[in-house]
């Protein structure tokens, strides 16, 4: 019982996680409001914000950790992929999130891949 306690709590953490992702992408990066404000030349500190998000998403940074991240993962056995593949698997959410799809995806299918692998059994 316990064990689905904290796979539960995991699985909510991550789906807060993507939600707080979008939500940036429709409250900073889409509202008109903002749009119009920082277009403006404002010094207001969400403008550079917004501003820092739009040159990650341009050059692709996020995607681009998720899969160098994601790789090593895929291939390393038991314990050491597994938390780069989670540290994958919340680097790609963003990344999804903000407009960086096709990379993305690819990242998150490799970490969702090897975070549902099971753990190799040695020979007895």
């Amino acid at each position: 019982m316990r064990v689905k306690g904290s796979l539960l709590a995991v699985v909510l953490g991550i789906l807060g996680w993507a939600a707080l992702c979008y939500a940036v992408r429709y409250a900073l990066m889409e509202n008109i409001r903002w749009v119009e404000l920082c277009d403006a030349q404002s010094a207001d500190p969400f403008c550079a914000l917004r501003s820092g998000l739009g040159l990650v998403i341009h050059f692709q940074v996020l995607p681009m950790v998720a899969l160098a991240l994601a790789l090593p993962a895929f291939v390393l056995r038991d314990r050491p992929g597994r938390p780069l593949a989670f540290a994958a698997l919340l680097v790609s959410l963003p990344a999804l999130a903000l407009y960086t799809v096709t990379p993305a995806v690819f990242a998150l299918l490799l970490s969702l891949l090897r975070l549902v692998r099971q753990p190799e059994r040695s020979p007895a």
